[in-house]
Order: C-alpha cells, then structure tokens, then sequence
C-alpha cells in the first residue's frame, strides 16, 4: 500500500497525513522547505544506516559532494560515512548520489520562476529521493540539484545516532523561485570568516542559494581594496558603539567565495552608494559631497552623504572599487545599493545611478541589483531591483520611537523618501527590471519578536534585540505572507527571487546574529521555495520544531518562541 501526498494541481504538502513507523513518527514533517511532492508507504518499510554504510556516487564529478555529506553528517551524527565511487549500476545498502539527464517524475514539477544567480538553468535544482527498504538514492541532473536532495537528507537524519531506520519514501522536488538568500550586515557589526561560514550553513540547510554581504556602510568598510587602502586602515575602524572594526583581505573574501560554493551558494558583494558612505568619506574626505546640506563625518550612525556623480575623484573610486570587487567575485551579480540617499538633489541621484549602472554592465561585465529607489532612474531589462519597503511605511515615520532617534532633518527626507516608494514597483515593471522580494514587515530579521519565549533565560536577548521604532512581530506572523499577494501589483513574473534581510544595529555577536535568524530564516527559505499552497501555520510549527535538535547540534543559538512545541 502506498499513500501519497500530492495536489500537483495546486502543490500542497500535508504532513498531518503521513504514516511512519512507530520508530520514526512524523520524521517527513521536520523537512523546511516543505517538497513538492511526497510519496509515503505505510507497510512499515524503512531503510537502515550505521556507520558502514556506503555514499556512493555514479559519476566522477559528484565525488566532493559525496564527501561533502559525509562532513555534514558527521557534524549532526559523530559519524562519517565513507565514500566511494560506484558503478554506473545502482547499488543497493548504500546511499547513492546518481546523475540523470531527466528526472522522472509521477507528474510534471511546477515551473521556476525568476532568475538563478550565477546565470544557471534552475532546473539544475530538482532532485528525487527515493527511500526504499534496500535503497536510498538521491537522483538529479545536476551536482547542484544532488547537494539540494542532501538537504532534505540531513533532516530526515537529524541528529539520531546511528543505526537510523528512515521511512520508506519518494520525494520529487524543485524550487519556486531560482534566487532565494540572505542578505548580511556585515558593515555595522563585523563578523569573522569562521562566522560568516556558520551563516552558509545556515541557509544552504534551507536550500538558499545567495549570501549578499552589506560590505559598506556608515558605520564600517569591510572589504579591502587594492587600489584605496584607506577605505580599511580608516573606515573599518570608525567608532561604532564600542564594537570591533575589522575587514575581509582579499584572501579571505576568496575562501567566503570558494566555501558558499562547495554548497552551491553564490555570494553577491555589496558596495552601498551613493549614500550609506559616511566610512568611505572618512577614509577619503576630499570627495564632495552631493548633499547640500550634509556634511561628512567619520562616526556611525546617522548620516546625510552622498557620493556627488560630477566629482571625478569619487567616480573614479566607484569604479576602481568595483572593478577589484568583480574581479574577486565569480557570480554575474554586483548589489550598488542606491538607498536611502536622503537630502541628495533628485538629478544627482538619477545621474549617479545612471553612470555606475552603465559602468557595471560595459566595463566591468556584470549585472546590477540595487534597492528598489534604483527603480526612478534609467534602468531596464536584466536589471534587479530589491523590493524593501512597505506600502505603509511612511505612516510609521510618525511614531514617537522614531522621532526621538533621528534629526528633524533627516526624518523629513525620509518622509518625502518613503512618499515617492509606491511608484516604485509600477516602474521596475514597465522598465522590465526584475525584482527581488524582501518586503520589511516579514523578510526583515531584526524585527523585535513579540511573543515570550519558553526559556524565561532569553528574556534579557527578547528585549534587547531588535530595532526599537521597528513593530514587534511574532514567529508566526512573519511566516504567514506569500511573495506573489503581498504586494497585489506584482506576479510571480515580475520576481527574481525572494531574500531575507537582518541589519545588525543591534546585534553585536554571532549569538545575538543567530537568535534574530533563527527561526524565522526557515520561514523565509521556504516561501522561496515551497509552493504557496502549503500546509499553514499549523503545520509548517510542527516542521519547525523538528529542527531544533539540529540547531542545538551545532551550537546555534535560537529564539525559543511560545508558540512552537520544541523538541
């Protein structure tokens, strides 16, 4: 007897139905993402792993990611499995990584939408798992697409010790969106290369496949810059509420690069211009500044600078900045910021915008993403913008927590920002841009939670966390939204991909990092790639309590929300 668990109509995955053994209750349901289609026996079939168990791998080419999940298990587990390779011929007690020219599925996946970072077809993301009681195998067309199914895997193993008996299954797979990632602050709180690769971890278990590093702000330079060495001997140093400075060499922004790509992630490099530069000013403060009224500081915070587009020497830094980044940056995509350039001359802005996106595309061969404000200059086909702000955001200018924490000055150039924001998304679209959505209300991580937690120890870290003039949200509210109705002028056309955004203002460790991610980041991974049509809220929570084991595992610290059912 089989049951199976499919509306391919409508790519709904209902864990409440699933059967298991009575070793392995509802182990299906701790998979985030939710698969597409999922297929399970209810004759009690289960395979079995110990440590001997084989990975084996058909072809060549898919030997590190073998070894790659045999390092990953031994992280959850304590053991590693061994790897070898295999005949061509499927082989039975092992788990088997199989490359296939098509996948054969009981009906078709659902098309992808949007665009893949590095220029791929995103069908190299769909993979099968086939769970059976001599057979375990994870087939796909592509190594990408492998690594995906071993995400699934790992779940379904957790962090049991082994011999594991998993339930017999078949799972068909594929992504909703090509692009879906995280996007880190790495300007106002400096985190190390050890803790930046803790990041990836995170969202290649979710099956994200961009990391976009804020790389420049007011509040620090983190990237060095061969030709401007200033940009971190002083802005990577700037006085930031006690934190340490600090930047990434350019060796060390390589091994970022080579590690989020041994998991098939892409990193997109961020230089925030022409504004959010108070750090470059301060390194070079014989810029003009295109803000009449602003003046440049080398301190963090609040800030009206801009770099002026008719200033040679600024420009010149533009493009010198970029083109060393490109060079060091393997993926097809450069982020130029373009927000918040409060108190800038409209015309400056458009020009600046104007020059920089021409300079990325002809000289330096790359294409552009920036903030949704990029929408009112001359942008066009294969241009990304990142979709930010909340058709509601203007009205929470007016709160008290606001006015108190910004100068009058700047708050009226925000209002007036903020008024022109709905015209944004009209105009991506008719400039055949594509957009990327992180609407604040619920991709933004670094929203204070609003509900207790179970543990009364986090307390202190509930209340600390969290931009104050932000609402306070709860796990379950940030989850329940869907990229294509948010906002009702956008379809899932128009989408290039769906990223979470945390801003670190004030986050000022890895572990203060880790509690605003998680869990929230999940939620966000799986409107990225899960049907909308899911299982609610109250199947997503169980799902979600099932990865705690895993968190707690590797030493991620996470906010233990009242409303989820811990494991």
């Amino acid at each position: 007897m089989t049951k199976q668990i499919s509306f391919l109509g409508c790519m709904v995955f209902l864990c409440a139905g699933c059967t298991f053994t009575p070793s392995q209750p509802d182990k299906e349901a701790h998979i985030i993402p939710a698969p597409v289609y999922l297929r399970q026996t209810t004759d009690g079939a289960s395979f079995s792993i110990n440590a001997k168990t084989p990975l084996a791998y058909s072809d060549n080419s898919l030997r590190e990611t073998a070894l790659q999940l045999s390092a990953e298990l031994k992280t959850q587990t304590g053991v590693a499995l061994p790897v070898e390779e295999a005949p061509s011929t499927f082989r039975t007690k092992s788990i088997y990584l199989e490359l296939t020219d098509r996948i054969t599925t009981p009906e078709p996946l659902p098309e992808t939408f949007g665009i893949s970072p590095k220029e791929a077809n995103p069908a190299d993301e769909q993979y099968a798992l086939h769970i059976s009681a001599d057979t375990l195998r994870l087939t796909s067309a592509s190594a990408e697409g492998i690594y995906r199914a071993m995400a699934s895997l790992r779940q379904l193993i957790g962090v049991s010790t082994f011999p594991v008996q998993l339930p017999a299954l078949q799972i068909y797979d594929a992504p909703r969106f090509a692009w879906r990632g995280l996007s880190l602050d790495v300007s106002r709180t400096f985190f190390t290369v050890p803790e930046v690769k803790t990041v990836i971890d995170m969202i290649a278990l979710y099956k994200m496949n961009v990391l976009h590093l804020h790389l420049s702000d007011h509040e620090g330079w983190r990237i060095q810059i061969n030709a401007y060495p200033r940009l971190t001997e002083i802005g990577s140093a700037i006085p930031n509420r006690n934190r340490k400075g600090g930047f990434y060499t350019q060796d060390d922004y390589r091994e970022l690069v080579r590690y989020a790509a041994e998991r098939f992630i892409t990193l997109v490099p961020e230089i925030d211009m022409p504004g959010h530069t108070a750090a470059a000013f301060a390194s070079y403060p014989e810029m003009k500044n295109a803000v009449p009224s602003g003046s440049a500081t080398n301190s963090a915070g609040v800030n009206m600078v801009a770099l002026d587009p008719d200033d040679p020497a600024a420009m010149l830094l533009v493009k010198n900045v970029l083109s060393e980044l490109a060079s060091l940056t393997p993926g097809n995509y450069i982020h130029i910021g373009g927000d918040e350039t409060f108190g800038m001359p409209k015309e400056k802005y458009e020009r600046f915008v104007e020059k920089t996106r021409n300079m990325v595309r002809e000289e330096i061969r790359k294409n552009i993403v920036g903030w949704q404000e990029i929408s009112r200059t001359r942008i066009g086909a294969g241009d990304v913008i990142q979709h930010w702000i909340a058709l509601d955001m203007e009205g929470s200018l007016e709160s008290p927590d606001v006015a108190s924490a910004i100068p009058p000055e700047m708050l009226k150039a925000m209002k007036e920002l903020f008024a022109e924001a709905p015209g944004d998304i009209t105009r991506a679209i008719e400039k055949q841009a594509r957009i990327i959505i992180s609407p604040a209300r619920f991709a933004y991580l670094d929203f204070p939670y609003r509900e207790t937690g179970v543990d009364s120890l986090q307390e202190t870290e509930r209340q600390r966390l969290g931009l104050s003039f932000y609402p306070r949200t709860t796990v379950e509210e940030s989850w329940n939204w869907n990229p294509t109705t948010f906002n009702p002028l956008i379809e899932a056309t128009h989408i290039a991909g769906v990223e979470a955004v945390i801003w670190c203002e004030t986050i000022e460790s890895i572990s203060d990092l880790q509690f605003l991610l998680l869990p929230r980041l999940s939620g966000v991974a799986e409107k990225g790639w899960s049907p909308q049509e899911t299982t609610g809220w109250e199947m997503y929570k169980k799902r979600l309590a099932g990865q705690s084991p895993m968190w707690e595992k590797a030493g991620w610290n996470y906010f233990k929300s009242s409303l989820i059912d811990w494991e």
